[in-house]
């Protein structure tokens, strides 16, 4: 789908009803505001990711129809947020929902349903998803964005960075209301309510394996006594961050830890006095850096990592080897994948939105019999029903016109 172009989108720096009072020690207040509001309610977080350890919520934006903007500091009064958690349990209007909802749900907010207008941009086809993009070409507004990597844990929060996080939320209503009218008109309604619930249902992902090897592929470290020292040094890191609740880089960034196990220190001098840790913040932990290598040094050799280690990101061998392990799985995938590119594109949305590539890969590697089995396997991979809906017929003609 097209989507709308504003040449001269109108700037907005701070809300249209002026910049909102912050909120905290007065929740109760706050609540009972967007208690006399009604309809859905506008939802954003801002956090503080590369600064701090955790993923926590220093700052929650509300927005209700006939209450105006809300903006909550929740640090300190997590426990006197179970009126705003009641008022909550119903539906929200975020972007990019799935960033925020985790954060939101560390402090017992959930809703009952949402709309997420990202999602919705995705499935009308918009080439550009952003908050200020889509703000700007479908209601004409250029949002103020430069606070987007500011500390949002730092106290007091300024002027400017209480507008930027207002804003985020000031046009979230107008703007469902603007995609609504066109998801129907496209006939796609029902696709976003679908995803926004798999979205709102969605498990946390699990935790990379051996997550410490980010930090020995930049360094392309080989030496597996070099890399215990890495998997060593990342864990002590990891310890100290959470401690002092900063993000993990800023303890002591991945090339250093990487730069610093691949010169594999034989004394805790020699970490004392490495280049590497020149700066004071640096030289407090050098006795947790030394403890670390020194552990490494200790292992016996059965317990050091092997020096190649791949992430399976999915459990199929890579495309060019299914010829010869699985010939008909290769056959049905050329088939599929070329089918479900080609609607894509035909109907305007990226082919992952469509249908993702892994489950793509499940339905060719397993193959299927007939129509209603290829929409029971679909289903059991996690594909929505619009989703089995639109691929179904097009892989089944695909198939036919290949026979």
């Amino acid at each position: 789908m097209t989507q709308p172009e504003f040449d001269h989108a109108k700037p907005l720096d701070i809300p249209r009803g002026g910049l909102p009072a912050l909120t905290h020690d007065d929740i109760d207040d706050a609540v009972a505001r967007l208690a006399a509001g009604h309809g859905p309610f506008a939802v954003d977080t801002e956090r503080a990711m590369g600064i701090r350890y955790s993923n926590r919520a220093y700052l929650i934006q509300i927005k209700r129809a006939g209450a105006g903007i809300v903006l909550i500091d929740p640090v300190g009064i997590e426990n006197r947020l179970d009126s705003l958690r009641e008022l909550l349990a119903d539906e929200w209007v975020l972007h990019a929902a799935d960033q925020d909802l985790p954060s939101l749900a560390e402090l017992g907010l959930h809703p009952t349903k949402i709309f997420d207008t990202e999602m919705a941009g995705k499935l009308l086809g918009f080439e550009r998803v952003s908050l200020q993009a889509m703000v700007a070409d479908i209601l004409g507004y250029a949002l103020a964005k430069e606070h987007s990597a500011a500390d949002w844990s730092q106290r007091p929060l300024t002027d400017e960075m209480l507008a930027y996080a207002a804003l985020d939320v000031d046009l979230l209503l107008e703007l469902r209301a603007e995609l609504t009218v066109m998801l129907e008109k496209a006939g796609r309604m029902e696709w976003c309510e679908q995803e926004c619930e798999d979205i709102r249902l969605r498990k946390p992902p699990a935790p990379l394996p051996q997550p410490w090897r980010r930090s020995a592929r930049q360094q392309d470290v080989r030496d597996r006594r070099a890399l215990a020292m890495i998997r060593e040094l990342w864990n002590a890191r990891d310890r100290l961050a959470k401690k002092r609740d900063l993000a993990p880089g800023r303890v002591l960034p991945n090339r250093v830890l990487a730069e610093l196990a691949s010169k594999k220190p034989r004394s805790r001098a020699d970490v004392v006095h490495s280049s590497l840790l020149r700066s004071r913040e640096r030289q407090r932990d050098a006795n947790t850096w030394w403890n670390a290598i020194n552990t490494a040094w200790h292992l016996d050799d059965r317990a050091l990592p092997e020096r190649r280690f791949r992430v399976q990101r999915d459990p199929f061998p890579a495309i060019n080897r299914w010829e010869k392990l699985n010939p008909e799985a290769a056959q049905r995938w050329a088939v599929l994948r070329a089918a479900v590119l080609e609607y894509a594109d035909e109907i305007g949305i990226a082919q992952e939105v469509l249908l993702k590539p892994i489950r793509q890969k499940q339905l060719a590697w397993d193959g299927w019999e007939n129509e209603s089995d290829m929409r029971k396997q679909l289903a059991e991979y996690g594909a929505r029903p619009w989703q089995i809906d639109q691929v179904v017929p097009v892989i089944s003609q695909a198939f036919k016109k290949s026979a």
